[in-house]
């Protein structure tokens, strides 16, 4: 008896060093995730964007398509809209985007724009706010993987009001095992979100979101694609139910400028 029961607590205490380690290195990933908002101002890229519009048993009613490009504007980068509905920009719709651009740029030069890296601050909560445990491991786009599946950590109080939403999901997360980046991602609301105790808005059971990244030639992580596919009702008055993809292509680092103001739009 005494010998089952050192076997149960040595297996526990193993069990809990198992978590923690896990956590850590999701910490890690988790942070070079967030750091790309640092380095993103020099990035140039085209973005193909999709939004369907649902019915309420998940029927697509309508989509719309935009594709943009992030251009370097002198010191700056601008986002031009390339197409709409995969129709090219008449000639006045692309005269007046360029003059939106210039007046955008100057002021942006008078009032520069706060860090989005606040905004995302409730982010960092996720390694302590999940469990994670190691499922197994697969190749993604030719590189090894690890696979982590996470659900809620039972007793965890968020700090930020926002983090309470880890109550609410559970997934999965790919680590790459070289670089350790994260490389996939799969998040499931399993039950509802409430914003502003429901009173601003709700995030219903069944929102989901999938996410991809790679190395791209520029020897940077960034996301390759991404879809989100949600049900949310704002204001106890309408219900949004969408789905947005996202695709990325032609990533590469813009070349180095004599900077006056620094960042991008």
């Amino acid at each position: 008896m005494r010998r089952l029961i050192w076997l149960i607590c040595v297996s526990c205490l193993w069990g809990e060093d198992e978590l923690e380690s896990n956590r850590e290195r999701i910490r890690v990933s988790l942070t070079k995730l967030l750091h790309r908002e640092k380095t993103k101002a020099d990035l140039l890229y085209v973005r193909r964007l999709e939004k369907r519009e649902l019915g309420p048993n998940g029927e697509v009613k309508s989509s719309t398509v935009n594709v943009t490009r992030r251009d370097p504007w002198e010191e700056q980068v601008v986002v031009r809209l390339l197409s709409k509905d995969d129709k090219p920009l008449p000639p006045e719709e692309v005269q007046k985007q360029e003059e939106r651009l210039r007046k955008l740029v100057a002021e942006y030069r008078k009032n520069p724009p706060e860090s989005k890296m606040e905004e995302a601050a409730w982010l960092t909560e996720m390694p302590d706010a999940l469990d994670f445990q190691c499922v197994g491991t697969e190749q993604h786009k030719g590189r090894k993987t690890d696979i982590y599946a996470f659900t809620p950590k039972a007793g965890y109080k968020a700090k930020h009001a926002r983090a309470r939403a880890f109550e609410k999901i559970n997934g999965k997360v790919w680590i790459d095992d070289l670089d350790n980046e994260v490389t996939r991602l799969e998040v499931f609301v399993f039950d509802t979100i409430n914003i502003g105790f429901g009173m601003l808005g709700k995030v219903e059971k069944g929102t989901n979101y999938e996410m991809s990244r790679k190395k791209w030639d520029a020897g940077l992580w960034y996301e390759e694609w991404q879809r989100v596919r949600f049900d949310v009702r704002v204001m106890m008055v309408k219900t949004i139910r969408q789905e947005i993809e996202t695709r990325w292509s032609n990533l590469k680092v813009r070349p180095p400028v004599k900077a006056l103001g620094g960042g991008g739009l």
